[in-house]
């Protein structure tokens, strides 16, 4: 299941937009190698990917923290439980490598993850932060 860009992903925040890309295209090379069966690079897009998740989802959660967000706690926990899923599929996958059960958990996990939580969570985010709340946030 290949993941990738499309302007319906877009949430209206070019910073956050630039990021969802990224790592759109990462997850899918990381989907990519492990189907190839090429364990280097595969380990080397997981590192990448256990990485940026916490440089993407602190750069969302300062932006929620910004402008009030209602629902930061619930998407906190989202992404919280999303890099512990990365770190236990990692593992796994140094551990045993390319499995029927790993690619599959890939998928499940990180691509269908991905997707959805950009294309539901995300999306109220944005709306909520492109409806003026910035602006509100910073002179309250």
């Amino acid at each position: 299941m290949a993941l990738q860009w499309t302007s319906a992903l877009s949430v209206g925040v070019p910073a956050i937009d630039a990021q969802h890309r990224e790592l759109f295209a990462r997850v899918d090379r990381l989907l990519d190698a492990v189907l190839r069966r090429d364990r280097p690079a595969a380990i080397q897009l997981m590192a990448f990917l256990r990485e940026y998740t916490v440089v993407h989802f602190a750069a969302e959660e300062r932006l929620m923290e910004q402008t009030g967000f209602r629902e930061l706690e619930p998407h906190v926990l989202e992404h919280r439980r999303f890099t512990a899923a990365l770190r236990v599929l990692e593992a796994d996958y140094r551990e045993r490598g390319a499995t029927a059960e790993v690619v599959y958990r890939l998928e499940r996990e990180a691509v269908e993850w991905l997707r959805n939580h950009v294309l539901s969570t995300d999306q109220v985010m944005a709306r909520w932060v492109l409806a003026g709340h910035a602006a509100e946030a910073q002179t309250a």
